[in-house]
This record gives structure tokens, sequence and C-alpha cells, in this order.
């Protein structure tokens, strides 16, 4: 059999600023020694998907991300406002009194505009992130899944400008506009491939590693309204579609992200970390899903850097 020739590729889920994890599982991989052929991102993994599969260091993309939440334009975007309100920290009472005085402007862009958020804001945070190139440039081969509105079906976008295709990825329905690309209206890969494994498989990956970056299911306490129970209806389609399609993957790493929203920026500093943990808690298993040459590969590496021990010298 031909072990050579195996291709390893990466799944990377969407979860809004929980993708951020992703870089601490890159980080281990890269540490480890362990080679990523291929690349498909849905939504946020679409974004740290594009960039490390662009060329970008892991250090280059946390410090992009870092420049990002200090710039003048997070501060004052509108992406902020809402990971405020979402943000189980204490809220000053001038935070308070802003979140709720927004509200109604939130609810009168919602009934009359495709989207709550300007696209503008979502395009800052890409034009921080990813070089302007076609996704065929990449350094490492990559793919970002869509939604087509009009079909409903999945779109694995290989070619076109890098930051259009995760701009169309990452456009959460509701809340940012969708991407008009010819026939298709393309919106957030999420609604029909939360982790895009089938879409690395389909690539070309004989071995696939799946990230989820996807918050628990929360709590069933409070589901009193209509709203609460179409919400909590949504949530529970969209984990079993998860699941569904998670069956395909070699191995699952799950970083340990709780309820947290996909607009909470406020703990953003911590999720590299938490990715981290997660793959190092994986890695036996990545290791057992790699080509057989791979796995002899690594041993070799890890005995040649291994430090030789000198006896000790007689008394």
């Amino acid at each position: 059999m031909n072990w050579t020739g195996k291709k390893v590729g990466l799944a990377l889920g969407g979860g809004g600023v929980r993708a951020l994890a992703h870089i601490g599982v890159l980080e281990v991989l890269k540490q480890e020694g362990i080679g990523v052929d291929l690349i498909a991102g849905t939504s946020g993994g679409a974004l740290i998907g594009a960039a490390y599969a662009a060329g970008l260091t892991l250090k280059e993309i946390s410090a992009r991300v870092d420049a990002y939440l200090a710039s003048p334009e997070f501060h004052a975007s509108e992406i902020k406002s809402i990971g405020l309100s979402f943000s189980p920290e204490p809220k000053t009472f001038f935070q308070k009194v802003r979140i709720y005085a927004r509200n109604p402007y939130y609810l009168a862009r919602a009934l009359t505009k495709p989207s709550i958020l300007p696209t503008q804001e979502f395009q800052t945070l890409i034009h921080y992130l990813l070089p302007d190139i076609d996704i065929r440039e990449t350094r490492i081969p990559f793919c970002a899944v869509c939604t087509d509105l009009i079909t409903g079906r999945p779109v694995v976008l290989t070619e076109g400008p890098l930051r259009q295709a995760v701009l169309a990825s990452s456009s959460v329905p509701g809340a940012v506009e969708p991407v008009r690309l010819g026939q298709w209206l393309l919106a957030d890969g999420g609604v029909t491939s939360l982790v895009p494994v089938q879409a690395v498989r389909d690539a070309g990956a004989d071995v696939v590693i799946a990230v989820v970056v996807e918050r628990d299911l929360p709590s069933a306490a409070g589901i009193d309204t209509a709203k609460d129970v179409m919400y909590r209806a949504g949530e529970i389609t969209a984990n079993t579609l998860e699941e569904v399609q998670l069956k395909d993957a070699d191995v699952v790493i799950r970083p340990a992200l709780g309820e947290m929203h996909w607009s909470d920026f406020s703990r953003a500093k911590d999720l590299a970390a938490t990715g981290r943990e997660a793959a190092l808690e994986a890695l036996d298993d990545v290791v057992a899903s790699l080509p057989l040459s791979r796995r002899l590969s690594r041993w070799a590496r890890r005995r040649l850097t291994k430090p030789v021990s000198t006896p000790s010298s007689p008394r």
C-alpha cells in the first residue's frame, strides 16, 4: 500500500470570535511536526484557516488580531457593542445605558435592512488579517465554505479573491449582509456545514482532523417566549447537523468554550490557550490517525532531537 501520498486535511469550524481557538490548535500541530496538506474553513474557521494557508505565521496572525482589537475601528464598531451586550463581564452604568439605547436601532435595521451590522465592519477585520490575493495563491490549498441562500446548498469556493470568499463564508444570517457572487447569494457556511469535513474530504484529504468551536448547547432554562422556542429549535437543529457531519472525520478536537457568544471579544486573548489545551488532549488520536510514513518520520525526528544522556564518570 502506498502511504506516502496520503494527505492530511484540516476542517476548521465556524463560531465567530471562538474561532480564535483554532490558532492554539495550529500551534500544537506545528510544534509537533504534524504537517497539513489541505485546509477548509467555515465562517471564523475560514478567516483563521485562510490566514494560515496564505503563509502568515501563527505569531503574525495573533499580532494582527491584537492590532485589530486595539484599533479605533474596532472600538467604534457595532461588533464590539453587540459583543459587550452578550459578555458575562460586569458592565458600568454607561455601558448598560448604551446597550439599552442601541436596541431600537438594531430592531429598525432588522426590519428594514438585510443585516444588523454594516458589511464594512467585517471587511475591516478581514483586511487586518488577510492579504489581498486569489485563493489559488495560498501556500496551502484552501477552500471556504458558504451557503447559497437561493438554492439552500453549500458552496465551496476554491478560486477568486480570498477576502471576498472569507467575507461570504462569515456572513452570519441577519447580522451581516449576504454576498452576491454570480448566480449565488452567499451567507455563512455554518448554515449547512458548521465544520467543513466533507469539503476537505472532497478536496482530496485522506485523513481529516476536524476542529469544533461551536458553543455548547445552552441550558434549557428560560424557554418562555416564542422567540426562545425558535432559538432553541435552531440550536438543536445545528447541533444535530454538526454531529452527523463529524462522523466522517478521523479526529475531532473540541476546545472547551462553553456558551461563549460568537461576538463576545472580551475573552479573545484566552482562546488560543484553550485551543492548545484541546489539541494536546487529542494529540495521541491525531498521531494515530496519520499515515504510517508520517508517523515513522515523526518518530525518527523526535529520536534525533532527543537529548543524548552520557554516563557519569566513575569516581
